[in-house]
């Protein structure tokens, strides 16, 4: 095989995680307590890979990639069995492992964002469950949904992976599962109004890290400052209230430093009134003749007006994450009415995503000249394809897997190539200021 037509997904997938490292965490989790039919390693693989086989993910489906992969014959209930509590601390702890290697960033930010060290976006998706998980997972709107679990994500747009991940009830607030410390200095963390809160926003500040989000609607902030000059007989807006000056402004863009007021937690007995100073951002809608409001601790001098609302769009790589998972990696097919199938389906998930993203990576690597073409995308819809061949590479003898890397991977760098080679993509868009019009 030509080595220029190579990915290596064989070797990529198991130097991600050994089979002997997989075998340990194994015994460790109680998942296997001596060697029988089903293959610990093989199984997991089975997991992850096996997500494609059928219309939906079903228990019955992932047995049959098991044995289309590995050549073996399984009783069901034998193979039912393995879905057991002890899978979920096993998958917990290689996802665990995982998020320690795959989490750092591949490579700099470039352009207006050099001087940080990771761009970070947080938020949370629903997954809806059977009603019987009522308790287990209460849901918020029980008229149409009475279970429902809350995945929440911190991702770096650089890594090949989610940063932190928890599973709760759709009950519980997104804020309260982000939990800032040293770890958060010198990086970007770009949230939406589910994590509004100043509390967080100062502690975001004196960990010495950077917070970008949009200003709730009814926001009311004093303006102690402008940022930017205008020209002309402008209206005098510093000392007035954010509210009260909105609707007569004309200025395409608004830069000012503001003073909010804020009630701290209570501490010792006793709940203080603090009052802290942010940026805030507003960015002329011409049709609708609406301002979009940003609040960040971006420096001025580092990041101008007009790129806090381009960097924001960077959020949108978490919701593109989680629209993969839930269209691609079948997140929200969980049939099952047992709260620990549905917790092992939903980290199945994630280490899906994991190892798209590794041979993503890979892709990337060999077709270094060609990365502008290659999106993230049309990635997932061609590993969505080929998952059940990536399963029989990575389950198979090593001679059978390199028949089958012959075939699979030339094919796979051939379309992964978008047609549209001067498409930038957006983290491009984000890092450089630019938007994308199509002609």
């Amino acid at each position: 095989m030509a080595r220029r037509k190579s990915i290596g997904i064989r070797s990529r997938l198991k130097g991600l995680i050994s089979s002997q490292l997989l075998g340990k965490l194994a015994r460790e989790s109680g998942f296997v307590k001596r060697l029988r039919k089903i293959d610990p390693v093989k199984f997991f693989w089975t997991l992850v890979l096996g997500f494609a086989t059928g219309r939906e993910r079903q228990i019955a489906g992932l047995r049959r990639a098991y044995q289309g992969s590995t050549g073996t014959h399984v009783v069901p209930s034998s193979f039912y069995d393995r879905f057991s509590p002890s899978l979920v601390t096993y998958l917990k702890l290689v996802l665990g492992h995982l998020v320690d290697t795959v989490a750092a960033p591949t490579h700099a930010l470039r352009g207006t964002l050099k001087w940080l060290k990771d761009l970070l976006v947080i938020d949370a998706t629903v997954i809806r469950l059977h009603h019987v998980l009522k308790n287990a997972f209460a849901a918020c709107r029980t008229n149409h949904t009475q279970a429902a679990a809350k995945l929440h994500v911190v991702m770096s747009v650089l890594g090949r992976g989610p940063h932190t991940v928890k599973i709760t009830s759709e009950r519980t607030h997104d804020s309260k599962k982000l939990i800032v410390g040293p770890w958060c200095r010198d990086r970007l963390l770009v949230f939406d109004l589910g994590y509004y809160r100043f509390g967080l926003f100062d502690a975001i500040r004196r960990n010495g890290g950077y917070f970008l989000t949009r200003l709730k609607a009814n926001a009311n902030p004093i303006i102690t400052a402008l940022h930017r000059s205008y020209r002309g007989n402008s209206v005098a807006v510093v000392g007035e209230y954010l509210q009260d000056v909105l609707p007569r402004l004309k200025r395409s863009v608004l830069d000012a430093e503001m003073e909010f007021t804020f009630r701290r937690r209570v501490y010792g007995g006793v709940r203080a009134t603090a009052h802290v100073r942010f940026r805030v951002v507003g960015i002329l809608n011409e049709e609708t003749n609406q301002y979009h409001l940003y609040v960040t601790n971006l420096p001025v001098d580092q990041i101008s007006a007009e790129d806090v609302a381009l960097i924001y769009r960077a959020r949108w790589e978490v919701e593109l994450t989680f629209k993969h998972l839930k269209s691609s990696f079948r997140l929200e097919d969980i049939p099952s009415e047992k709260k620990h199938i549905v917790e092992a389906l939903i980290y199945a998930s994630l280490l899906t995503l994991i190892a798209s993203k590794e041979l993503l990576q890979a892709v990337r690597e060999k077709l270094r000249s060609e990365g502008r073409r290659i999106k993230e995308g049309r990635w997932v819809r061609l590993f969505n394809c080929f998952a059940d061949r990536i399963l029989l590479m990575v389950n198979s003898a090593p001679r059978h897997a390199r028949h089958l890397a012959r075939l699979l991977e030339p094919l796979l760098l051939q379309e992964i190539l978008d047609p549209h080679k001067n498409r930038p993509g957006l983290l491009d868009q984000v890092q450089n200021g630019t938007t994308y019009a199509r002609a």
